[in-house]
């Protein structure tokens, strides 16, 4: 019979053991978490569709903590109190911790903490703009994300993986990127512009940054070699140019509503009219058109919220240009967007 004034001793150093055994695993993973994420500093994340004046923008730090940014514009709910329209807006932050490594290309991220800077339906009225706090679009507390490294194949993705990472027509993934099937939602990173001096010659695991350039309206004019203009009653232009595929972007409000004008040359055989809108949703109602005399086709989509994409596709063969013109509107009914097509490429009258 054992004595137990021997055995407290001997459980004593073994609850010793086991628990440094559990603190250095514990550090140890820390340590991997902080080296993990160190790798995304200077990285900026978007979550965006292209279709709507709206994006939840975010960066990680070393130890894994982010901070961010959500709007969505709705320049058609106005009043006398603020005539430029709505804008839904939150500042957040919190923390991601590293789960595990699923394979060689993802890992699965958690989100530990998610705190706002402003209570939720706060409402402030500013230069003529209604600004609504709410929540974060995209990210939730305890929410499990996947995330992807660059080059991984993209043949396993669902259909709403590759929309939110605009690799519709990619076979590997260009950038990092995570997603998360509970909110349905995924972002893209893109670095800063790497070092490419000589101190920096030896890293070879350099990351691509945004490839969209912001540039004037003249700009990008000389830049793409066409000419064209905003239509009459356009608000809050924006240019922007992806020297990649030589692909220039013009993105406006009219009449309370979100349109995007895409230009792109390419040489393309009769009959081709390939989708340059960045858009991808299951069309219906497709019907030909014609834009400044030219061959096009204008189609319809529902979104999740039960608004309306309308997109209008068109060929000029006398410069060799690919055009699109899309809309996201509560209702289309009545609107012309041909015509508004030819506002924008049709020489502007004096």
């Amino acid at each position: 019979m054992f004595n137990n004034h021997y055995r407290k001793p001997v459980i004593t150093r073994f609850l010793g053991v086991l628990l440094a055994a559990i603190l250095m695993i514990g550090s140890a993973f820390a340590e991997g978490n902080d080296t993990f994420f160190a790798q995304f500093d200077g990285i900026t994340w978007s979550f965006c569709s292209g279709a709507g004046a709206w994006s939840t923008d975010l960066t990680i730090l070393p130890d894994g903590s982010f901070s961010g940014d959500y709007h969505d514009s709705d320049m058609g709910d106005t009043s006398e109190a603020y005539p430029n329209g709505t804008i839904y807006v939150c500042s957040f932050s919190g923390k991601l911790s590293l789960v595990e490594q699923l394979d060689e290309n993802s890992w699965k991220l958690h989100v530990d903490e998610l705190t706002y800077t402003e209570p939720n339906g706060k409402e402030v009225i500013e230069d003529g703009v209604k600004y609504i706090y709410t929540d974060v679009y995209g990210l939730s507390l305890g929410d499990e994300m996947t995330l992807y490294k660059p080059g991984t194949p993209v043949d396993s993705f669902t259909d709403e993986m590759k929309f939110f990472a605009h690799a519709f027509d990619l076979t590997d993934l260009p950038g990092w990127y995570f997603y998360s099937v509970k909110n349905n939602s995924g972002f893209e990173g893109f670095p800063v512009t790497p070092d490419l001096s000589a101190a920096n010659t030896d890293n070879q695991d350099v990351s691509m940054g945004n490839p969209w350039e912001v540039m004037t309206a003249e700009e990008l004019q000389k830049t793409i070699g066409i000419m064209f203009h905003a239509p009459q009653g356009a608000d809050k232009t924006a240019y922007r140019w992806f020297a990649a595929a030589s692909l220039a972007e013009m993105q406006f409000i009219m009449n309370g509503e979100d349109y995007t004008f895409r230009a792109q040359p390419v040489a393309l055989d009769v009959g081709e009219m390939p989708d340059i809108s960045g858009l991808y949703f299951t069309w219906e109602n497709e019907e030909p058109v014609t834009v400044a005399g030219f061959n096009g086709l204008i189609r319809q989509a529902k979104t999740e919220t039960g608004d309306t994409v309308e997109c209008v596709l068109w060929y000029d063969n006398t410069t060799g240009t690919m055009h699109s013109l899309s809309v996201l509107a509560s209702d289309v009914d009545g609107l012309d967007l041909a015509a508004v097509a030819e506002q924008i490429v049709l020489p502007a009258v004096e």
